[in-house]
């Protein structure tokens, strides 16, 4: 047997509350907290969790909560100590704005999760493309270079070197991992665009899968009714269709 301590915890002041929304459209409330220190660890901001928790909590600014750390590392709510008297107001993200298919564009209300769609798709379970993160992307749409999901395809090394913290040789190693990101696998390409969780290849094309049906789909081991909708959903989407059509046209295999 082995005695372990309990979590540190602290009260701290709630100062605001920021929403993100990821590449699914999940909106995750993030409370920004008058820092606190936490064994080691200089604790600024929490998350809540859940959009329906923080509703549920009703923590708006000048609110005391308790954080703790899960796993000795990772800051985590755990209760609100009281609430302020006089309550902020706060207008959070419509939750039916959002959902895996929307925000293919840089387009107002869409930027957290248009950026989070890069991120996942240049990342490592999408194109792993060399030297490419949310900052990189973010300091692209900023120069007015991305307004869709594949337009840093067709970027050239002078148009990247142009963008403020991009030099000539940074700019010459992007475009050529942009460039190399054309010869991924299809499969690859399918978890990049953000198909749902492993869909089964055994159709080697586009063409072959977005054809596909409910039941052509529950035929597969593995695909129950609710995975073949989200796969009917994804392959018939317009949004979507648009990304299969670039790809063809940039000879990108399977597509």
């Amino acid at each position: 047997m082995a005695w372990k301590y309990p979590a540190a915890s602290a009260l701290a002041e709630v100062r605001d509350v920021e929403f993100t929304i990821g590449r699914t459209g999940r909106i995750t409330p993030v409370l920004q907290l008058a820092p606190v220190q936490l064994d080691d660890h200089r604790v600024r901001r929490v998350s809540v969790g859940s959009l329906q928790r923080w509703q549920k909590l009703d923590i708006r600014p000048g609110d005391q909560v308790e954080v703790a750390l899960a796993g000795l590392t990772i800051p985590r709510l755990q209760s609100v100590a009281w609430h302020a008297r006089q309550r902020a107001a706060i207008t959070a993200p419509d939750p039916a704005a959002y959902d895996t298919l929307t925000c293919w564009r840089a387009i107002p209300g869409c930027e957290q999760q248009f950026r989070a769609r890069l991120v996942w798709l240049g990342g490592k379970q999408g194109l792993q493309l060399d030297g490419v993160g949310a900052d990189t992307w973010q300091a692209l749409i900023d120069a007015g270079l991305i307004h869709r999901l594949l337009d840093w395809m067709s970027l050239t090394p002078a148009q990247l070197a142009s963008v403020d913290g991009i030099g000539a040789s940074r700019a010459a190693a992007l475009a050529g991992s942009f460039t190399a990101a054309r010869g991924r696998a299809f499969s690859r390409w399918l978890r990049a665009l953000g198909a749902p969780a492993s869909p089964p290849t055994d159709a080697s094309s586009w063409a072959a899968l977005s054809a596909r049906g409910a039941s052509d789909w529950r035929a597969l081991d593995g695909v129950g009714a609710g995975r073949a909708r989200q796969l009917v959903a994804f392959f018939g989407s317009a949004e979507v269709r648009v990304q299969a059509a670039r790809l063809h046209a940039a000879g990108v295999q399977g597509f």
